[in-house]
């Protein structure tokens, strides 16, 4: 597995997220489980990261923001200030 790869797919669907979730940790959640799972041709990588966020952000739906991003070993700074 690539790591910088998966990092990079993890902030992508993360991003997206926070957008459509408007930088709610519920709405966001809503939104990362309605994702499609990728295909098999897809990239190892992108199936993993699509899967932990789901779990994360499942998990936390009642929790801040800065506290889900640091289960993810991300900073909340990383997100909110682009």
């Amino acid at each position: 597995m690539n790591k910088e790869r998966y990092d990079q797919f993890l902030d992508e669907f993360i991003r997206a997220a926070l957008i459509y979730g408007d930088q709610d940790v519920d709405a966001a959640a809503s939104y990362l489980m309605n994702q499609r799972t990728p295909r098999f041709l897809a990239k190892q990588e992108k199936k993993l990261a699509l899967e932990r966020a789901q779990k994360v952000f499942s998990a936390y739906r009642d929790r801040p923001l800065w506290f889900v991003l640091k289960c993810l070993g991300l900073e909340a700074d990383q997100f909110l200030n682009k």
